[in-house]
């Protein structure tokens, strides 16, 4: 594996722990943040009116970094019943052609995620008043570490020497 390959896994690895860092304060802050509301609307009967928002951002960010994630680790689901049935040299070209496929719908998701949020930087959430752009800012993040990922994946897939059957 060249120097540059090797490099490039370590920064993938690095940000596969940073990932997995942040959405592990994510899942626990809206874990809390859900918490005081069942607190404060039964226990105090004073509910928070920006608690439902706030998880509900939370949980759109932490699907999409858990999808970075899920792609760093090959952890999405497959059918590979027939797929498994053909020689290695077909395998490989079906996953490169299935990560480029993936590669262009993050592209795009990348691509009209930043749209969006160019669109509604100015517009204000409801119960919290931030810009949702904020909000809406994980579907380029995601993008854009799922196709990292994904570059990497396919990278390695091109320099990895065929099995000899």
């Amino acid at each position: 594996m060249s120097a540059f390959l090797q490099r490039l896994a370590q920064v993938d690895q690095a940000l596969a722990r940073i990932e997995g860092l942040v959405l592990i304060g994510l899942v626990t802050t809206m874990t809390v943040v859900v918490f005081l509301q069942v607190v404060c609307r039964y226990f105090l009967v004073q509910p928070l009116h920006w608690s439902e928002e706030l998880a509900r951002y939370l949980f759109v960010w932490i699907a999409l970094l858990g999808a970075a994630l899920g792609v760093h680790r090959h952890a999405h689901f497959g059918m590979d019943f027939f797929f498994r049935m053909l020689p290695e040299r077909w395998r490989r070209f079906l996953r490169l052609l299935i990560y480029g496929l993936m590669e262009l719908v993050v592209v795009v998701l990348l691509v009209q995620g930043t749209g969006l949020v160019r669109k509604t930087a100015e517009q204000l959430s409801p119960a919290m008043e931030i810009p949702m752009g904020w909000a809406y800012a994980c579907l380029p993040v995601g993008a854009a570490l799922m196709g990292f990922h994904l570059l990497v994946i396919i990278m390695h897939e091109i320099g990895a020497k065929p099995a000899i059957p």
